[in-house]
Formats: structure tokens, C-alpha cells, sequence
């Protein structure tokens, strides 16, 4: 049985939610590993079959069919992030305890996707959008030689797509700043509260540069074991086709390079959920099981 829990007043503590938010996935790393333990696993055989792909075929020399198979295993990966997050979520608002083999294919959970692959992807649209725009014609050259023998005053070039490009690339940190007011649709989705987009940028006014500062705070600490792996396995890590004759990585450096990714992958993801689940439940207020109480404002 839950309580309903009003929003609390005043600001989210910026220090206090990150270090508890770390606190919380610790804690509660039965829970962590009961939730997500199947996630992880198959999360974890889709990066092997990347990487197996990657080695059949030069990464410079990548065919439409290889792009084609490999959009099915990243679109995989992010469904299993999906499916944790909102079980993260879920757990920390609801106490929810759900088995790990419940309510995988629920449509919260592809809501949950689309919004996040939106909220993901939507500052790089204007520029991928802009790098198909042509960006001049040139005349055919026949070799090297024939370089000196262009008439260059017959090039001609069209700016206007190249200025747009450039100006895209400035705007995307801006276009990321706004969307980080959105997201409290994701744990409003994830516990069937659905909040509109609009409600979710007021909700978050004088929240956002906090809700910044937490996500950058959590997101530090997890860069320190993939530096360590960077230091341990160096540059076999990416084979010899990317690193001038390093030896190519032995099948147990990929299995626990993996392995290691998957983890705290799931991991970073498991205390950036609880992040935004207390911004949830301090401006939205709503339900709150006994482990939502952990990390309260």
C-alpha cells in the first residue's frame, strides 16, 4: 500500500539527490540485479554480435546491408534500456516488484522509447538534415595530375547549406539545454500519470539547470572504470584495422569489454532514473513506495 505523497516546496537539492541517487542503486542492488538481470544478458549478447559484425566488415568500407543489420541490434539495446528504465522507475515511485519477466512488451514501456528516443535525438535532426543538403558541384577529376589543370573560377559553391550546417552543430548544445525541460514525461509515462509536453517544460521551470547539474554529477563516476579499461587493454580495444597494426582483441578482451559496458551502462542508467524520479516526485508529487523515501529531497 502507498501514500500519497504532495510535491514539497522550494528547489531540488542538486548535491543531496546525486549522492543519494548512488546511495539509492547501491542499496538496493538485489533489486538492481532482479529487475534487470535478463535485460542485461541480452543487452550484453547484442554488443557481442555488434562487435562480431564490426570485425566481418572494414568499419570504412560499411555496406547499406551492414547498416541495415546493425540498426535491428541497436534498436534491441535501447528497447532493453527502455524496459529497465521504467522498472527503475516504477520500483522507486511505486515499490513496484514486479518479475523480470513481466510486462515486457507493455505499450508504457514503447511510449516510454519513443519519448526517449525523441528527447535523445532531436538536437542532431537539423543537422543530419542539413549534411544531405548539397554542398556544391565539382568538376570530375581524372587523377592527381589533372588538379593544376581546373579552371577553378568554373566551381561554384553553395554556402548557404554549409553556414546552415555550422550553425546547426552551434545550436545543438542550446537545442539540448531545452529538451532536458521535458523530461519529466519519462517517469510520468513510466507510472501511467502521462504528462503533455507543455506541462512537463512548466513543471521543470527553476528545476532545469538542477536537474543538469545532477545528471552531470551521476554521469562523472562512471567515466573512471571505462578510463581504467582504456588503460588495461588499450588500443586492441578497436583492432588492428583502426590502430595501425594493433593486435586484434582476443575473445575474452571482448567479452569483458562488454560486459563491463552492459554493467554500468545499466548501472549509470539505474541512478540517473532515480535522479529524475525524485525531480518527479518533488514538483509532481504522486505516489511513493517505502523506497522512493530513500532519496527524498
Amino acid at each position: 500500500m502507498t501514500a500519497q505523497v504532495p510535491p514539497p516546496a522550494g528547489k531540488v537539492p542538486v548535491w543531496r539527490t546525486a549522492i543519494g541517487s548512488y546511495g539509492f542503486v547501491f542499496s538496493n542492488l538485489d533489486r538492481f540485479l532482479a529487475l534487470g538481470w535478463l535485460l542485461l544478458v541480452i543487452t550484453f549478447a547484442v554488443y557481442m554480435a555488434s562487435g562480431v559484425l564490426f570485425k566481418i566488415g572494414a568499419p570504412e568500407a560499411a555496406s547499406v546491408a551492414d547498416w541495415v543489420t546493425n540498426v535491428p541490434l541497436e534498436a534491441i539495446a535501447w528497447a532493453m534500456y527502455a524496459v529497465f528504465s521504467v522498472r527503475w522507475h516504477r520500483f522507486f515511485l511505486l515499490d513496484e516488484r514486479e518479475s523480470v519477466f513481466s510486462e515486457i512488451l507493455v505499450a508504457r514501456n514503447w511510449r516510454f522509447l519513443g519519448y526517449t528516443l525523441l528527447l535523445a535525438f532531436a538536437p542532431m535532426v537539423p543537422m543530419f538534415v542539413i549534411s544531405f543538403a548539397n554542398f556544391g558541384d565539382f568538376p570530375p577529376v581524372a587523377g592527381p595530375q589533372s588538379i593544376e589543370t581546373i579552371d577553378w573560377t568554373l566551381i561554384t559553391i553553395n554556402w548557404t547549406p554549409i553556414i546552415l550546417f555550422g550553425l546547426s552543430i552551434l545550436a545543438m548544445p542550446i537545442l539540448v539545454i531545452v529538451l532536458f525541460r521535458f523530461f519529466l514525461v519519462l517517469p510520468a509515462t513510466a507510472v501511467d500519470r502521462p504528462l503533455a509536453f507543455g506541462e512537463a517544460w512548466r513543471n521543470m521551470r527553476g528545476n532545469t539547470w538542477r536537474f543538469m547539474g545532477c545528471f552531470f554529477l551521476v554521469a562523472i563516476p562512471s567515466l573512471i572504470p571505462i578510463w581504467g579499461m582504456f588503460a588495461v587493454f588499450g588500443q586492441s580495444l578497436f583492432g588492428g584495422g583502426m590502430t595501425g597494426g594493433a593486435p586484434e582483441p582476443t575473445i575474452g578482451v571482448s567479452v569483458v569489454m562488454n560486459a563491463v559496458m552492459v554493467i554500468i551502462g545499466f548501472f549509470i542508467t539505474a541512478v540517473g532514473i532515480t535522479v529524475l524520479s525524485t525531480f518527479y516526485r518533488h514538483i509532481i508529487g504522486g505516489e511513493s513506495g517505502e523506497g522512493g523515501a530513500v532519496v527524498g529531497p
